[in-house]
């Protein structure tokens, strides 16, 4: 398939026509002057019906998006959908080249920089031009993360919870669609986010996490991409959706945690050491429980790290090695476990 190359300013998704199935490099121009690239799956089907985006790496350690929509975009056909599928599989090359969470040209995390600025920083460019010429174009945003090299995370969907307003709504029924075990509502998300931009453009949101560590597990993999097809399904954009999804029943939700979901928020080192936890993924901690402790060496205790207040474990050091600053623990502090018909 021929690669084309457009001006980001200048994509109208109006100007493709129906049954289409393009690859292009969306391009803007970098700090230096040198032409930035963000690579785009384009796929619109004979028949009208809603504009999907589906963001992934970011970060540019988190793998398991880029597979998803690799994958999808090797299965999927204009005959396939109704609508419009746009898939960014890398939204951070320069963070995706250095296998960094962060944009080595100037320090910044793209996940912090909506709405960006058309003329500021390497990221900050980025984030303008992706939110302006796709985030702003869709009908629906799926942002797919994991722990990356620094977390451990459980396999999560995030979503805006707010039953009074129609974006809300709409981001909670698609969350429940997803058929992941575990969902984390947000009724307000840190400015800067993807997620925080397409909700100020009204755009109902998805976010998903899987454990990470720089590895794309089979199982998580499996499970993110047919998650991503039910969504779809749930957004009546697949012609033939039993093509691709076999089972009849959504698997049944566990738990229902609800916070603000920043790992900006999350406990970090104050000195160095290695992190041995005393707890795992999703266990439930009180107020001054022993999260883990923080050895030298010779295995004599820095520090012990105490849970700050109630809640489920949703966020640990992904690497033992800490380093001043690095994550320790994040706690989600509302949850409860889902019934049957909620």
């Amino acid at each position: 398939m021929a690669m084309k190359r457009e001006e980001i300013e200048r994509f109208r998704l109006e100007a493709y026509p129906a049954d289409v199935k393009e690859q292009i490099y969306l391009t803007y121009e970098g700090v230096d002057g040198s032409t930035a690239e963000i690579p785009l799956h384009l796929i619109k089907g004979a028949d009208s019906g809603p504009v999907l985006l589906m963001l992934a790496a970011i970060h540019g350690d988190e793998y398991e998006g880029v597979q998803t929509i690799i994958e999808l975009g090797r299965m999927l056909s204009p005959t396939d959908i109704r609508g419009t599928l746009l898939m960014v599989p890398i939204a951070n090359e320069y963070a995706y080249r250095a296998a960094d969470r962060l944009t080595p040209e100037d320090g910044r995390n793209l996940a912090r920089e909506f709405p960006g600025k058309r003329e500021g920083t390497a990221t900050e460019r980025l984030a303008w031009h992706l939110g302006k010429g796709l985030i702003a174009k869709a009908d629906f945003l799926l942002d797919m993360h994991s722990g990356g090299t620094y977390y451990e995370v459980p396999e999560f969907v995030g979503y805006y919870d707010n039953e009074d307003n129609d974006t809300g709504r709409r981001s909670r029924a698609a969350a429940e669609a997803f058929g992941f075990e575990v969902l984390w509502g947000h009724d307000q998300v840190s400015p800067g986010r993807t997620v925080s931009y397409a909700g100020d453009c009204g755009i109902p949101w998805l976010y998903t996490e899987a454990f990470g560590g720089r590895r794309v597990k089979y199982d998580e993999q499996q499970r993110l991409r047919q998650g991503a097809l039910r969504l779809m399904r749930h957004l009546s954009m697949l012609a033939n959706p039993t093509q691709w999804i076999q089972e009849e029943v959504i698997p049944e939700i566990r738990y229902r945690l609800t916070g603000s979901g920043d790992f900006d928020g999350s406990v970090t080192a104050e000195e160095e050491g290695f992190f041995i936890p005393s707890v795992a993924l999703l266990q439930n901690v009180r107020q001054g429980d022993v999260i883990g402790n923080v050895y030298n060496g010779f295995g004599e205790t820095i520090r012990s790290y105490r849970a700050i207040c109630g809640g489920v474990i949703v966020g640990l050091a992904g690497t033992p090695a800490l380093k001043q600053g690095s994550l320790v623990y994040l706690i989600a502090r509302s949850h409860h476990p889902a019934q049957a018909g909620i």
